[in-house]
């Protein structure tokens, strides 16, 4: 049996564990689960992940100048075919958040969701503490590499590994909570008209986001098993391990509190 790939001693990390559930596992996501969620907290979270998604948007944007393409047309070999598959992966990611953007503004059309909605003890919309956050990580990668930001293309590909994983892994907690395997399901009495349960989570637990997940993983593992030496391994840890704690601790921030007495 080989040692453990990057990600798995990530996750095998017990400060790292805590963080991961709390970061997945938040009374919003039980609640939207159950039909449970007021239409005007779905809003206001709605709202700033979609300010989350336009700042993604030039978070990938600085990653794909960091990928270093093969100087010679016929390069092959393990470096050059990861480096590819890096490309495409991120190439992916651009056209995922795309339709992404679109489909917020389906569903809040159709569900009547307020994609403008301020955040509670805001006097207008913006990005609250967390999103902003989110917003300066994500845009430490938009600056030249190598030049005015000390990022890679490693770390960009452990915070984009622990922001999906962490989402795919929310709202499969959503969905334990969901009925979504009943026989027959009734969304009527659903507090958000159904918006979660019909559309946000069946989206976000699908077969398809679940791959896309898994190759993130398979190029992080691939591309710190590339560039790590065995003198290097301890370094890139600690390097990974303190990007997956900053996003798992954004994730747990990002979710709305709700108090007892708004519970419905």
């Amino acid at each position: 049996m080989g040692n453990p790939s990057l990600t798995e001693s990530l996750l095998a990390d017990a400060e790292i564990d805590n963080l991961y559930k709390r970061a997945t596992q938040s009374q919003f996501l039980r609640l939207g689960g159950q039909g449970r969620l007021e239409r005007v907290t779905l809003s206001e979270w709605l709202s700033q992940d979609r300010l989350y998604a336009q700042a993604y948007i030039r978070f990938i944007g600085g990653m794909i100048s960091r990928v270093k393409m093969p100087v010679e047309a016929a390069a092959k070999g393990a470096s050059a075919t990861l480096q590819w598959r890096i490309l495409t992966l991120l190439q992916g990611c651009l056209a995922g958040i795309m339709r992404e953007l679109r489909f917020f503004e389906e569903a809040a059309s159709s569900y009547n969701l307020d994609l403008a909605a301020a955040y509670p003890g805001e006097q207008r919309f913006g990005p609250n503490a967390t999103t902003k956050s989110y917003i300066e990580l994500f845009d430490s990668f938009t600056t030249k590499p190598q030049e005015e930001s000390p990022r890679t293309l490693f770390d960009g590909l452990v915070v984009l590994w622990a922001t999906e994983m962490a989402y795919l892994a929310a709202w499969s907690y959503a969905d334990q909570h969901s009925g979504q395997h009943d026989a027959v399901m009734d969304f009527e009495t659903d507090l958000d008209g159904g918006a979660l349960r019909k559309l946000f989570i069946p989206n976000w637990t699908s077969q398809p986001f679940r791959d896309f997940v898994e190759e993130i993983r398979e190029c992080v593992d691939a591309y710190a098993e590339s560039q790590t030496g065995e003198e290097n391994a301890d370094a890139r840890f600690v390097t990974a391990a303190a990007m997956v704690k900053k996003v798992f601790v954004l994730e747990e921030g990002f979710w709305p509190l709700i108090a007892a007495d708004e519970v419905a």
